[in-house]
């Protein structure tokens, strides 16, 4: 167990974080994953994708996968809060949650098949609940002066409009 630690450890025991990617690594020794959603070879040195690692895992709760491909969980949520590793982990969360989705929509299309369908997944369906909502949070700045402005625009014109009736 120690020398797996070991391996994600730098200078003055500290955890190695960007160095173990490819595409950001300053240090080409500690590098173990790709960023890229297909393997990789670098230097004769196979490197997996980390997102089809995570997707392939399907684990949810990110427990195991971090303690097989990390040295531990606390090393995999210092990954997870890097700048440079957001965006990546957002598309790798959005891949396995519509592949955990699918497959459940397709477990829920063979019961209705068989007549085995109860009576929530009949409703799930019926109410189209598995196609996911727009969320819409609070408007920027720019498009509430915009809409100040659009109003504005017209209330001149139906001013002006009302004076020339009169």
């Amino acid at each position: 167990m120690k020398e797996v630690v070991n391996k994600f450890k730098g200078k003055g025991s500290k955890w190695i974080t960007q160095g173990l990617f490819l595409e950001v690594s300053q240090t080409p020794a500690s590098i173990m994953y790709t960023l890229q959603t297909w393997d990789k070879q670098y230097k004769g040195k196979h490197l997996p994708s980390l997102h089809k690692l995570y997707v392939d895992m399907e684990d949810l709760a990110e427990f195991e996968f971090a303690n097989k491909y990390f040295a531990n969980y606390e090393h995999w949520l210092r990954i997870k809060c890097k700048t440079f590793f957001k965006p990546y982990y957002e598309a790798m969360v959005k891949e396995l949650n519509a592949k955990i989705r699918g497959r459940s929509l397709n477990t829920m299309l063979k019961q209705l098949a068989a007549g085995e369908a109860t009576q929530s997944t009949l409703k799930y369906l019926a109410d189209n609940d598995y196609i996911p909502k727009a969320t819409r949070g609070r408007p920027s700045k720019q498009s509430v002066q915009e809409e100040i402005q659009s109003q504005a625009k017209l209330h001149t014109i139906y001013n002006s409009d009302l004076e020339r009736i009169k």
